[in-house]
């Protein structure tokens, strides 16, 4: 899920920045070594979740793109902005199919 509510919007800039503090003053910390990505997800139908990401890819300057998986990225260095739209048919099938875990035994 994703807000523009002022009071989340700040708690969250808040905890990055706290991050980057921190890790800037604790080098021996590792960080990732291939980056991170930032992700959202889009929430509704199928139209409204392509709604949302085209409103967030042209916010963020990007194209958004893709199928089952409809989705819009910035890379910010290392770290990447992501969007999200999953199909409501793709998670059908992914639930169906995850429903049997565990179920089938060899």
């Amino acid at each position: 899920m994703m807000t523009t509510d002022s009071t989340a919007r700040a708690e969250f800039i808040a905890g990055l920045r706290s991050l980057a503090r921190y890790l800037a003053d604790n080098p021996e910390v590792p960080v990732p070594s291939h980056g991170e990505t930032i992700l959202l997800h889009a929430a509704g139908t199928d139209e409204e979740q392509r709604a949302q990401v085209d409103r967030v890819a042209a916010l963020i300057g990007s194209q958004a793109s893709g199928g089952t998986h409809y989705k819009a990225t910035r890379d910010f260095g290392p770290i990447t902005y992501e969007v999200l739209a999953i199909s409501e048919q793709y998670m059908r099938d992914h639930e169906a199919a995850a429903s049997y875990y565990g179920a089938v035994t060899a």
